[in-house]
């Protein structure tokens, strides 16, 4: 009998990649061996071809890591289209599931299995939402709060508020937000790229259950990962 290959997996920054941040993380929740390979749709751009991605006058935005660790604010319609553009150009068959590290873009129609994180971690907020009273989310951009809805509306209050998982974890706004959210019977944090130690921080000021996007979908990830190396057997 042949040797199980590891599954293939494609993570997909809006960013440059690799996500230090990130990634590591989410392997570790797997609980597998995974070959990995990571890509960014700002990998091959310069600082003026960064630039000319900002958000224009009343556009959506983006927060995102670049590889220094600094900070970039694009604009979500440019966004979209070079990150359709990258998974369309990874939609060959050499991986098994690809994942976009973002949890607010609309993606294309692709071959290979994509597990969205605004997919899975609206529709969970929303199905979790049915038993609060109050639900909290964290967003990376203040910028961002007042456009701020799930994929479907909830029966609940909705508090939002905002801490930069670039810029702030250092700044004592983690806490700021969990204070701001005590009171919420169930907290998001609403973006692939807060970090576990950023949710702890959260949950001890708001004293309150608080989820982390980027673990939302390694969770589902890893099923569907074991799924697959099963049908391979």
């Amino acid at each position: 009998m042949p040797a199980r290959r590891e599954p293939r997996v494609g993570f997909v920054t809006i960013g440059q990649s690799p996500r230090v941040d990130v990634v590591p993380q989410m392997m570790a929740d797997l609980r597998m061996p995974v070959a990995a390979e990571e890509f960014g749709i700002l990998d091959a751009l310069d600082a003026a071809g960064i630039a000319a991605m900002a958000p224009g006058a009343g556009e959506y935005r983006f927060a995102t890591r670049m590889r220094d660790g600094s900070q970039a604010v694009i604009g979500k319609p440019v966004a979209q289209a070079r990150l359709a553009r990258l998974l369309q150009s990874l939609d060959d068959g050499r991986f098994d599931v690809l994942v976009p590290l973002c949890t607010g873009t609309a993606l294309p129609p692709l071959n290979t299995l994509v597990v969205e994180p605004q997919q899975v971690v609206d529709h969970l907020t929303v199905a979790l939402a049915s038993g609060c009273k109050r639900l909290g989310i964290v967003l990376p951009l203040e910028a961002q709060v007042k456009d701020f809805h799930l994929i479907q509306p909830v029966p609940c209050e909705l508090r939002v508020t905002h801490a930069s998982p670039y810029l702030d974890a250092m700044s004592g706004r983690f806490a700021q937000a969990g204070e701001a959210l005590r009171g919420c019977d169930l907290i998001v944090m609403h973006c692939m790229g807060f970090t576990e130690a950023m949710r702890l921080e959260v949950a001890r000021h708001a004293q309150a259950p608080v989820l982390l996007s980027n673990r939302m979908v390694a969770t589902v990830l890893a099923q569907v990962l074991d799924r697959t190396d099963a049908a391979r057997a």
